[in-house]
């Protein structure tokens, strides 16, 4: 979902997997602890976007 919808919100990638905001918080909070993800600030919103490292993954796996 990061990488479909790059930029969103905790609360917009729930929406986006049909899933509860903290379960996509759980599964946020791994990703980028794996280095996958990073979190950056827009004024009071923590949004997600994918590392170079994320991008580099998902490449792989669609060869």
């Amino acid at each position: 979902m990061i990488a479909e919808h790059a930029a969103c919100d905790t609360s917009q990638l729930a929406a986006h997997a049909h899933i509860s905001p903290a379960s996509a918080s759980e599964h946020a909070t791994v990703l980028r602890n794996a280095g996958l993800t990073a979190l950056g600030r827009h004024g009071k919103h923590a949004r997600h976007t994918l590392t170079p490292a994320g991008q580099a993954l998902l490449a792989s796996a669609t060869l």
